[in-house]
């Protein structure tokens, strides 16, 4: 899934008054989780990513898995809108479906192992 179609999805389920760069930092939040904390990056690898040149860009986790992005972005607007029942319910299950994903990697494939043979 491209970073593009996260936030249109998301935005088509949950309308919002936060801005595509706003988001693309939440994103990129999710990203560098995935980039340090399940392929194993060192700190100067991990990327970020901006709205204006990283629209049209793959993000890492495919589906079923890329499911993590609405999850943190809806999570992240209804932090910021201080709907903190909400945030927490959301927050449970992106938690859950991140630690799947770093679970299914993990047995899929060796965390030290390069990107590219992914």
């Amino acid at each position: 899934m491209i970073l593009k179609d996260v936030i249109e999805n998301v935005d088509a389920v949950k309308p919002n008054a936060f801005t595509n760069e706003q988001k693309t930092r939440w994103i990129s939040e999710v990203e560098g989780r995935i980039q340090s904390e399940i392929f194993l990056f060192a700190p100067a690898q991990v990327i970020a990513y901006e709205w204006a040149t990283d629209m049209n860009t793959e993000l890492l986790a495919a589906p079923p898995h890329d499911r993590i992005y609405g999850e943190y972005l809806t999570a992240m607007i209804d932090f910021n809108n201080g709907e903190y029942n909400r945030y927490n319910n959301t927050v449970q299950v992106f938690n859950a479906d991140f630690m799947e994903f770093m679970r299914w990697f993990a047995k899929h494939y060796r965390p030290a192992d390069k990107i590219e043979d992914i």
